[in-house]
């Protein structure tokens, strides 16, 4: 990324903490700050990226030099979080996130946006690093204006507020179409059927993967291991 590419993203963020100061909503300033965390933390990967290439050059024609970081410039990294379980109840459903040590930072660093299918955590500046939860393609709507979520010991826990009282039998689509697709494979294994249907489901297993949210991967997975050690215990007929 070139230097003037780094300054419109500067220029970015300083409209954006223009409009997070005159903001009224406390859910319009926390989407702001999670958007200004995370054009700060591209900014100051894009300038990483740019000193270390202008290192490199210099290297040729320059004894090595050791670094020396600026006062209050500190090199933060994003991370994607992928530890988690969940439960529901008749109203929420309860979404817990493991971060070692998210209660040594202030409250105003644990942002969750929320819509209607969807929610991202963004726990900014943690050890010097900025961590980030998403799920997409929730299974049902739920009500972004009561969702909520409470920073634990080495926990975030989310809650989402269901639309209706219905039980959840996935935490997304994509993990649903995903049981389908197993589903109807036993159902035609057990009909007998001749068609191998293994290659185009393997096809379909990719793309949920490769678009997936942690929890569908983590599906797949299990869902690909399973699949494995049947094809290695199965007997030759």
């Amino acid at each position: 990324m070139s230097r003037e590419a780094i300054e419109n993203l500067t220029q970015d963020l300083e409209e954006m903490r223009k409009l997070a100061g005159t903001a009224q909503r406390s859910r319009v300033q926390q989407m702001l700050a999670i958007d200004i965390r995370k054009l700060e933390t591209d900014i100051q990967r894009q300038r990483d990226l740019m000193a270390a290439q202008a290192s490199s050059e210099q290297s040729v024609t320059r004894p090595a030099q050791t670094p020396v970081s600026a006062p209050g410039d500190i090199r933060r990294y994003q991370v994607e979080l992928k530890e988690y379980a969940w439960d529901q109840s008749d109203k929420f459903i309860k979404i817990f996130v493991t971060v070692n040590g998210v209660q040594q930072v202030p409250e105003d660093n644990v942002n969750v946006e929320f819509t209607e299918n969807s929610f991202q955590l963004v726990i900014s500046d943690l050890n010097n690093k900025d961590y980030i939860f998403v799920v997409n393609n929730l299974l049902n709507p739920i009500d972004s204006e009561k969702s909520y979520r409470r920073v634990k010991s080495d926990m975030v826990a989310i809650y989402l507020a269901k639309q209706s009282t219905t039980k959840w039998a996935h935490l997304t689509l994509t993990a649903k179409r995903l049981q389908d697709l197993k589903d109807e494979r036993l159902s035609d294994g057990k009909k007998g059927a001749s068609d191998d249907p293994s290659s185009g489901l393997m096809n379909i297993m990719q793309q949920l993967y490769d678009s997936g949210d942690p929890e569908t991967k983590r599906m797949i997975n299990k869902a690909w291991h399973e699949s494995q050690n049947k094809q290695k215990t199965a007997p030759l007929e």
